[in-house]
């Protein structure tokens, strides 16, 4: 390997490039001096100390007197593997004690000044991501409103339209049960003539004009319009979709049954 390689992966070990010199220098030539080393890396002598003892601190390099000269030698080369293990139990311990305290930071945390997050999606293409990510969580209820009417709008859209009743089948065997307060039209009959296998209970409102879907699950509220412009956003935040969760149940408790 030529060194240039070399020392571009001991610098990405955490070497600076001046230490990785001296290392080379000391495997190369073994135990030795600092100003031999210095000499053999192109570093003054004093300057050579303080990385020497970095390298040290690092456990790549060792030291030891002989006579009264100080010898510096290099670790065996597959130390460095060692050291890797080492760091990544190191890591690991940090990352179980910043787990330990993570509910107490959020309980710190000003919800006031959490921003909510906010995808916007446009095209068919969009519209299935949208819908792919109420799937993302199984057994999350999706509490829905509109009609289905403007769901399946355009004739000439067959493929995406037949994507949709699949979505419905592939929602239900992950137990993900729909809420759906819908306007009566015939594709809202349709539905409802399928809730059982695709896992829907209805609750129905008459000559209520709703040309956009609205979804809410789990931390998330989707609305998507596929009536004219074919676009949709995900708003990701706590308070939005627990307000309108309790708005659409408040709302089921005193609508009729879908028939």
């Amino acid at each position: 390997m030529a060194d240039f390689d070399i020392n571009s992966i001991l610098t990405e070990f955490g070497l600076s490039d001046l230490e990785a010199k001296l290392y080379l220098a000391c495997l190369e030539l073994g135990a030795q001096p600092a100003s031999i080393l210095a000499k053999k890396s192109g570093l003054k002598r004093s300057h050579s100390y303080n990385i020497l003892s970095t390298l040290i601190e690092k456990r790549i390099m060792q030291e030891y007197t002989k006579g009264s000269v100080r010898y510096f030698n290099s670790r065996p080369p597959k130390s460095i593997l060692s050291i890797l293990d080492h760091r990544k139990e190191e890591i690991e311990n940090q990352k179980q004690k910043l787990l330990s305290i993570l509910p107490d930071l959020e309980k710190i945390r000003n919800p006031l000044l959490a921003q909510p997050k906010i995808h916007f999606f446009q095209g068919l293409e969009g519209m299935k991501e949208i819908y792919e990510d109420t799937l993302k969580t199984p057994g999350v209820n999706i509490y829905g409103m509109g009609d289905f009417q403007y769901f399946f709008p355009v004739s000439s859209q067959k493929d995406f339209n037949n994507w949709l009743w699949d979505y419905t089948i592939r929602r239900a065997k992950k137990k993900i049960k729909y809420f759906g307060i819908l306007n009566k039209s015939e594709s809202s009959d349709m539905a409802y003539k399928h809730r059982k296998e695709q896992n829907r209970v209805l609750k129905m409102l008459n000559n209520v004009h709703i040309p956009v879907e609205i979804n809410i699950y789990g931390d998330k509220v989707a609305i998507v319009s596929i009536y004219r412009d074919i676009v949709g956003i995900i708003i990701e935040e706590p308070h939005i979709a627990e307000s309108l969760r309790n708005i659409h149940q408040s709302f089921w408790t005193f609508l009729p049954d879908y028939k």
